[in-house]
């Protein structure tokens, strides 16, 4: 007896020195991390911030948070585009004192509505509806974007006491609020929201909000995918519901969804007309390529059709007649085509010994005069700040061509790019639906820089938009080809690298 406290007394020593020495290994390895995450080199930057998401901790969490704060870099400082690695390091935090602090940096800083607006949005991605008072708050932010992402998040959390605060904003005249505002609403109480959202897909003001609510419709009022997708690809006069409508009825594998893909099949707007297509090709396995040639099979077919189980690839034909822009067939009939104006665009291609900017520029040339007048265009160049040919898209003819032409002529190539800035302008053009954005790698500066946050953002935006997003690398680095790749994906355009 007498030994046996000893002994235990021996063990908890050891217990506390354990956890003393774990603390003292954390503190060190957040010091380290400190470091790194005022480097320069994106390597070391990202070695901090893992070493964060490790220790899993408030005081990770705060050192993770001191990046975000980032605005511009300095003389000697870490990019602020590092807020893209910062951002996966936070996502990964389990720790809910870590969480926590997320939630007080919301409820806090009041100088930097960018921060509040991610700190809303790591609560909802984070699933736990402890979180969610502090969202319910900042729905009466004065930002647009922080009661955007709080409204957004709350339908994610389905947290029904929020409910009251986000009553309001389904009034709101930020699109992109009383659209969340709106799916959050229904997400929280399906049946009572009912007819408001049904309303509100087929009656708001702005076919983005309507387009974005259609897109919600499948998960929330799974009944309604069908019959509302097919009214509103006939009836409604935007384009954007009406893409999405072939979107939502390319995944219900029934004779009647058949029947509305195959209206639109012959849909005015080509892109809508394409998209339905694809969805044809993929559930039937047909490889027809015209709108004519589908209705004449779907009439002498429906009755004895029947889903094969191996589909086709659905993807856009190489017709003999369609153009193809810098290797990508071109589907559409409203077009922006996006040139980097970067230093790095003086370079030349291996290839063929021209450089970036004058390929560019003989490529759109030969483009824009294979399709003469069957075109709405805009031409833009970026670097830091944007330029456009035009203020709004325009019809083409042969003087608007030569002007487009002597547009990019008249630019010079040099310093850094934002590739988020321009994305976020052109695909806001609810007269574009599909882009051409031509790059000669990663970008450098911007709101968002790395793909992982422009991607996701830009489908965020394309909720509203449905923007196909074409990309074509100069570059032989695969890293940047990759990021302009992922860009791509993200929209279901297509990729083509040159070098």
């Amino acid at each position: 007896m007498l030994r046996a406290g000893p002994r235990k007394y021996n063990s908890a020593v050891r217990f506390l020195i354990i956890i003393l020495l774990a603390g003292l290994a954390s503190a060190g390895d957040l010091d380290e991390a400190k470091r790194l995450l005022d480097e320069t080199q994106e390597g070391d930057v990202r070695r901090g911030a893992e070493a964060c998401a490790k220790a899993n901790n408030v005081e990770g969490a705060e050192l993770l948070l001191a990046v975000l704060r980032r605005t511009e870099r300095g003389r000697g400082l870490a990019p602020a585009h590092y807020r893209d690695i910062a951002w996966d390091a936070l996502l990964a935090l389990t720790d809910p004192y870590a969480r926590g602090r997320i939630e007080r940096e919301l409820k806090t800083n009041r100088k930097n509505a960018a921060v509040r607006m991610w700190c809303a949005e790591l609560l909802g991605l984070w699933g736990d509806a402890a979180f969610a008072p502090a969202l319910v708050a900042a729905c009466a932010d004065g930002n647009d974007g922080v009661k955007q992402w709080a409204a957004r998040s709350l339908g994610l959390l389905r947290y029904e006491p929020g409910t009251k605060a986000l009553e309001p904003l389904t009034r709101d005249t930020d699109p992109f609020v009383r659209a969340n505002a709106l799916e959050a609403l229904a997400r929280i109480d399906p049946p009572r929201q009912r007819e408001r959202f049904l309303s509100a897909v087929a009656r708001d003001a702005d076919g983005g909000v309507r387009c974005a609510l259609l897109g919600a419709l499948p998960a929330i009022y799974p009944d309604e995918a069908l019959a509302t997708s097919a009214a509103r690809g006939r009836e409604d006069p935007d384009w954007r519901p009406r893409m999405q409508a072939a979107g939502n009825l390319a995944a219900i594998r029934t004779k009647e969804s058949v029947d509305a893909l195959v209206e639109r099949a012959a849909d005015g707007r080509p892109a809508v007309a394409e998209r339905a297509m694809e969805a044809l090709r993929r559930m039937t396995g047909k490889e027809i390529r015209d709108a004519d040639g589908w209705g004449s099979w779907w009439r002498a077919s429906r009755e004895t059709f029947s889903f094969p189980e191996a589909v086709g690839s659905g993807e856009e034909g190489a017709a003999e007649h369609r153009t193809v822009a810098y290797g990508i067939p071109l589907a559409s009939d409203h077009v922006a085509f996006v040139i980097d104006a970067s230093a790095r665009m003086s370079d030349k291609l291996k290839a063929t010994g021209t450089s970036k900017a004058d390929a560019a520029r003989e490529e759109l040339s030969r483009v824009l005069g294979e399709l003469k007048g069957r075109l709405v265009f805009n031409v833009y160049t970026y670097r830091e700040e944007i330029e456009s040919f035009r203020k709004k898209p325009v019809a083409l003819d042969p003087k608007q061509r030569e002007k487009a032409v002597e547009f990019l002529k008249g630019k010079t190539t040099a310093g850094a790019k934002d590739i988020w800035k321009v994305l976020e302008t052109v695909v806001s053009d609810p007269d574009i639906d599909t882009v051409y954005l031509l790059s000669s790698g990663e970008p450098d500066v911007g709101l968002y820089v790395h793909w992982n946050r422009v991607t996701s953002h830009l489908a965020d935006l394309n909720r509203f938009h449905k923007v196909v997003v074409h990309t074509v690398v100069y570059s032989e680095r695969q890293w940047y080809k990759d990021q302009l790749q992922k860009i791509a994906e993200a929209t279901g355009g297509r990729f083509q690298a040159f070098e």
